[in-house]
C-alpha cells in the first residue's frame, strides 16, 4: 500500500493582518487617551467633594452624640500638600469660635485636605451645634478639566443643618441636585 503524506494546514496571523490591527488600535487610543484624562479630571473632582460632604455629616454627628457645639475650619493654602485642608474642633463654648479651651477632634475624625488642582471657596469656619443646626454657609468646588471648568456646591442650611449637594448646568445655567 502506498501511503501519501498530506500537509496539514496551520493556521497563522500575516504581517499585513498584524500591521492593520496594531493600526486600529492606535487610532482607537489616540482617539479615546484624551477624553479618558478629562474624566479622570471631573472624577477626582466629585471625589473631593463627596468627601468633604462625608467630612461634614461626621463632623455634624459627632456634634449631635456630644451634645456639644463642634467646629470645622476650612483653610485654603497653597503649600505643596494641598490646595485646603479641613480640621475639626470640639468647643466648650456655645459661640462658634476657637479658643484656647476648644478641643482638637484630630484624633476621632483626622484633618482632610484636597489637592492643588481642585479649588474650594466658602466661610473658613463651619459650625454644628448639638441640636442639629448649623451655620448656613455656601461652598463651592471647582476644576478645569480639558478646557472646561466643572462647579459643584455644598449649601448647609441654618435651621436644620441640611447639607444640600449641587452641579452647575451649564447649558440651563442653573444648579441642579445630585
Amino acid at each position: 500500500m502506498l501511503r501519501l503524506k498530506t500537509k496539514r494546514f496551520v493556521p497563522a496571523i500575516s504581517l499585513i493582518e498584524l500591521l492593520v490591527v496594531i493600526a486600529l488600535v492606535g487610532i482607537l487610543a489616540a482617539a479615546v487617551g484624551p477624553n479618558l484624562g478629562g474624566w479622570n479630571c471631573r472624577q477626582d473632582l466629585r471625589n473631593d467633594f463627596e468627601n468633604f460632604n462625608q467630612y461634614l455629616n461626621k463632623v455634624q454627628s459627632v456634634a449631635i452624640s456630644r451634645n456639644k457645639t463642634t467646629l470645622v475650619r476650612v483653610k485654603e493654602t497653597k503649600r505643596g500638600y494641598g490646595a485646603a485642608y479641613l480640621r475639626p474642633f470640639l468647643l466648650k463654648n456655645t459661640s462658634c469660635t476657637v479658643n484656647t479651651r476648644s478641643e482638637a477632634l484630630e484624633k476621632q475624625i483626622p484633618i482632610l485636605t484636597f489637592p492643588i488642582e481642585t479649588e474650594l471657596k466658602g466661610s473658613e469656619y463651619q459650625c454644628f451645634y448639638a441640636d442639629g443646626s448649623a451655620d448656613a454657609n455656601s461652598y463651592t468646588f471647582s476644576r478645569k478639566c480639558g478646557g472646561k471648568t466643572y462647579l459643584y456646591r455644598s449649601q448647609i442650611f441654618g435651621a436644620t443643618g441640611l447639607i444640600s449637594k449641587e452641579q452647575y448646568n451649564y447649558s440651563k445655567a442653573i444648579w441642579d441636585d445630585l
